[in-house]
């Protein structure tokens, strides 16, 4: 009977117009962030390199990155191979060929913009609806809904909640992008995968570290006490920039669980997908802990943990204890 007097209480709690208007902002937050955001990967026809004809394979491909960063001295190493290679050099005016009569090569989107419309996303979203929310801002990302959870920030109902708002708005910001996109760019998705060489664990790794700087930075600007109170939300865009920077090469960055799978659930492509829950989620996790045990000390036994934890369940008010005080 008192689980089920409880269970009522909750959900009286969640049935509130603030409470459902800040799994609006997440469901929203999320989907605006992650549509800008992924749409940023994807490369685009114009974006696609070409190879002139007359060239051996992958040599183009080294012309053009020399002749990027200003260097002459790659030109003539691929115009003395070609020539060792008795090849003649086609100089007529580059002409983009059929892609149905010739192949093309693909580079891969630059790791600077795909870092810099993350962070900014992220961060711009943070300004848009953070104070909309009743409990001071977006989380955007499970993982740092977790770690908000862990620490007692947030209740275990409003955690669970906000993860279900944050993976619908990933799906269908991913579905929106897939209708918008041509055919040929609707086969990976921005999906997260694990770079040739880089071993699973080494990936959770990855992903548990900068998870862990951007937890950290979310539970520093979230102290309302925290000189980095107000402009929290530009730095955990920045914090987000960072990680990306760092983990792109490896694992192309997932640091958000929402973000892995909705490309994964829309494209079913599911390969080492735990990695990016597990390294997100214990980074965050781990994050949590160090904060509030040894960075800011909030308990000094488990005993109190349980005891704050017990605090967040809502109580009754409408029943008055049955006191000789109050029955005079």
């Amino acid at each position: 009977m008192r689980v089920l007097s409880s269970l009522v209480l909750v959900l009286r709690d969640i049935w509130t117009l603030s409470f459902l208007r800040d799994i609006l902002c997440e469901f929203l937050g999320t989907s605006v962030f992650l549509f800008s955001s992924l749409a940023s990967v994807l490369l685009w026809p114009s974006e696609q390199i070409w190879e002139p004809p007359g060239l051996p394979d992958g040599l183009y491909n080294g012309l053009s990155t020399d002749l990027s960063a200003g260097l002459s001295t790659g030109l003539l190493t691929g115009l003395s191979t070609s020539l060792s290679a008795g090849v003649s050099p086609d100089f007529s005016p580059a002409v983009p060929p059929d892609s149905a009569s010739r192949p093309h090569l693909q580079c891969p989107a630059p790791g600077l913009r795909v870092a810099l419309a993350f962070g900014t996303s992220v961060g711009l979203v943070g300004l848009c609806l953070g104070p909309a929310s009743s409990v001071g801002g977006v989380h955007l990302n499970p993982a740092v809904t977790l770690a908000l959870a862990a620490g007692l920030r947030i209740s275990p109902w409003r955690a669970t909640l906000y993860v279900g708002g944050q993976l619908l708005g990933a799906v269908c910001s991913c579905c929106v992008l897939l209708a918008l996109l041509p055919p040929h760019l609707r086969d990976t998705l921005a999906l997260n995968q694990v770079s040739e060489g880089v071993r699973p664990y080494q990936a959770v790794l990855v992903e548990m570290a900068v998870t862990f700087q951007l937890v950290l930075c979310v539970l520093a600007t979230a102290r309302p006490k925290s000189a980095f109170h107000l402009p929290g939300p530009l730095l955990v865009g920045l914090s987000v920039t960072l990680g990306h920077l760092v983990a792109i090469s490896y694992t192309g960055c997932g640091m958000n669980p929402a973000r892995s799978f909705g490309p994964a659930l829309v494209t079913l492509n599911f390969t080492n997908h735990w990695v990016y829950w597990a390294g997100p989620c214990v980074g965050a996790w781990l994050a949590s802990l160090l904060h509030d045990l040894l960075l800011h000390p909030r308990w000094s036994c488990p005993g109190d943990w349980w005891a704050e934890f017990k605090e967040l369940f809502p109580k009754d008010h409408q029943k008055q204890p049955t006191t000789l005080e109050n029955a005079a």
